[in-house]
């Protein structure tokens, strides 16, 4: 169990950091999980507007070392930056940082690239890739989406499991863990490790990287890190809104990457699995009483 208060009792060091680098502290520690290595890219052929898949990828394991790696990274960072929730939640909170028209405008803006953002994202990438025939684009609407559910699933069960009590909560001391306690009725206040936003924009980037990468590398290496960044600053906007300790955030990111990885290895190696033949062959064409919509039927493998 962590309590705050004790934890800031027992550091009172950290209450002379400045609130600057309390946030970049916060940052650097956020972005531990994202250093291990992605995903193997696989080119798709010349010619084709699919991914294919070679056979040494059939040795892909849902968890690798190097997810394992991340992991424990993450849980490292959640260690580190138990001690100074409380330092940051006060550096956000201040009144000339929490009350500026600005910062909150884009928190808001942020914080919904986090919620239902990705699958309006997903959906929007689905329909332009039917409405401009582009199977990739479809099937990035298609594997973004099983992304952030993954991710979700993933991140709500270790919220029933870790049961801590949000930055905001009134009925018990903030900050602290109790096992199961997020399966309970009314567990509203004891959701907050790990950050669900966090998580949705991290599986996010991680399919935006990892899919580039297919595309084209050269862009990968600035589509890459700004969609990250992003998902940094969905992540710190938690904070500014104070509903997630800066604990709550490795975890919600390393869960985040390893959804969006494993779900784009899994897409490479299946790329006519079931939800894709069912939905990448939908069809919607305007017609005369309004939309037309259809869709091939796979009658052999």
């Amino acid at each position: 169990m962590i309590a705050t208060k004790a934890c800031a009792g027992h550091h009172r060091w950290t209450r002379r950091l400045s609130a600057p680098t309390t946030w970049l502290l916060c940052v650097g520690m956020l972005l531990l999980p994202v250093a291990g290595p992605p995903c193997q890219a696989i080119a798709p052929r010349a010619g084709t507007d699919s991914m294919q898949t070679p056979s040494s990828d059939s040795t892909h394991r849902v968890l690798s070392r190097n997810d394992l790696v991340m992991f424990v990274g993450a849980a490292l960072a959640t260690t580190a930056l138990a001690p100074l929730d409380g330092t940051v939640q006060r550096a956000m909170m201040a009144e000339d940082v929490h009350h500026d028209r600005g910062l909150r405008a884009a928190a808001n803006q942020l914080a919904f690239l986090g919620g239902p953002g990705p699958f309006v994202g997903g959906a929007a990438l689905y329909l332009a890739g039917h409405a401009t025939r582009s199977s990739r684009i479809t099937t990035l609407g298609v594997t973004l989406t099983e992304a952030v559910v993954v991710a979700a699933a993933l991140n709500g069960l270790v919220k029933g499991f870790s049961g801590r009590a949000l930055p905001n909560a009134t009925t018990t001391e903030a900050g602290d863990f109790s096992f199961g306690r997020g399966f309970h009725d009314n567990n509203g206040a004891f959701v907050s490790f790990p950050s669900g936003h966090t998580a949705a924009s991290f599986a996010t980037a991680a399919v935006i990287a990892n899919t580039t990468e297919d595309w084209s590398p050269s862009a990968a290496r600035v589509i890459g890190p700004a969609a990250y960044a992003t998902a940094t600053l969905v992540a710190v906007s938690r904070l500014y809104q104070n509903v997630h300790w800066a604990s709550d955030l490795p975890m919600g990111a390393a869960i985040g990457i390893w959804s969006g990885r494993t779900v784009v290895a899994w897409q490479r190696r299946h790329p006519e699995n079931w939800l894709s033949r069912r939905l990448v062959g939908v069809v919607a064409t305007p017609s005369a009483r309004g939309l037309t919509i259809a869709a091939t039927i796979p009658l052999s493998r």
